[in-house]
């Protein structure tokens, strides 16, 4: 019932959970492939580039827009918002896990991240209400800020002794404004009030971000440095299976089977050859390219 709720919310800031699976005890949740990693592998562990400033605010904006879309559809509760909750897709763009809008299961805890980064009416109460899902939006904004995950205690102080510089990636030296970066660290503290009432609501949010974007006419994939329209050369990288299916090459699809054990059973054989030639035909015979990408896509992962 959680997982079909979800499903319904459908959004382009959202991964959206595009199916669910329930047979035995088989559990599976499936959403669309966000193929450019996440908020955290960019901003704390990236090799090529850092990611720039423009970027980050269109992380901010998009990231409340995505919680403003679920919060005005009934989902407020986001279990655990965290950098490794963001995602990329093809395009660049950032987009929220859907997964967080489910009850975490893991170990029976909606927080499984450091103490010091959790929301002080959790550790008092054990529950998540909405002014949570701010409070851990206002760690991000530290994390998108700083360029490191620390903790929310020490950036307040930093803060209120009116040191915010010194929060400040090193990599966005002379990349910003200071009124963009006050304005950032104003609305993180707000984010970070002890009390949950003081916190903004994410409407706000969405409204103090949006005048402060910049480069909005340059695509994310720019920003980001991502190929665009293309794979990366990791996800190139296929299988024999593989190359026989984008090949279409029944026999060699067979030769392979037959090689890991699979028995020609009499019927058998002839089922998975009609299955696949059908597949194969549809595929050639697909009058919208934008389906055969997807089919295409589907056969090479």
């Amino acid at each position: 019932e959680e997982a079909r709720a979800v499903g319904q919310l459908r959004s382009e800031r959202l991964a959206n959970l595009i199916g669910c699976c329930c047979e035995g005890n088989e559990r599976l949740l499936v959403a669309e492939f966000m193929p450019n990693e996440t908020l955290s592998k960019h901003l704390f562990h990236w090799e090529n580039q850092h990611m720039k400033w423009a970027m980050r605010l269109r992380v901010t904006l998009y990231l409340a827009q995505a919680l403003d879309h679920c919060s005005s559809r009934g989902r407020a509760l986001y279990h655990d918002l965290n950098a490794y909750r963001i995602l990329f897709d093809q395009e660049g763009n950032p987009r929220l896990s859907s997964y967080g809008l489910m009850k975490n299961s893991r170990d029976g805890k909606s927080y499984s991240t450091n103490l010091a980064f959790t929301p002080p009416e959790y550790l008092r109460t054990g529950r998540v209400i909405p002014e949570s899902v701010v409070y851990s939006f206002g760690t991000l904004l530290l994390d998108l800020l700083s360029g490191k995950h620390i903790p929310p205690t020490h950036a307040l102080d930093l803060i209120r002794g009116k040191n915010f510089l010194m929060l400040m990636d090193s990599c966005l030296e002379g990349h910003f404004s200071n009124n963009d970066g006050t304005e950032l660290v104003r609305l993180a503290s707000r984010c970070l009030q002890y009390e949950p009432r003081e916190r903004p609501n994410v409407k706000s949010l969405v409204t103090a971000l949006t005048p402060i974007q910049k480069e909005t006419e340059v695509p994310s994939h720019v920003l980001m440095g991502i190929p665009h329209g293309t794979l990366s050369l990791k996800q190139k990288i296929l299988t024999p299976l593989g190359e026989a299916c984008s090949r279409m090459d029944l026999t060699a699809i067979h030769e392979m089977l037959e090689k890991n054990g699979y028995k020609d059973d009499e019927g058998i054989a002839n089922e998975v050859s009609n299955l696949y030639f059908l597949f194969c035909s549809n595929l050639s015979q697909s009058k919208n390219s934008e389906e055969k990408k997807q089919v295409d896509s589907s056969l090479v992962h």
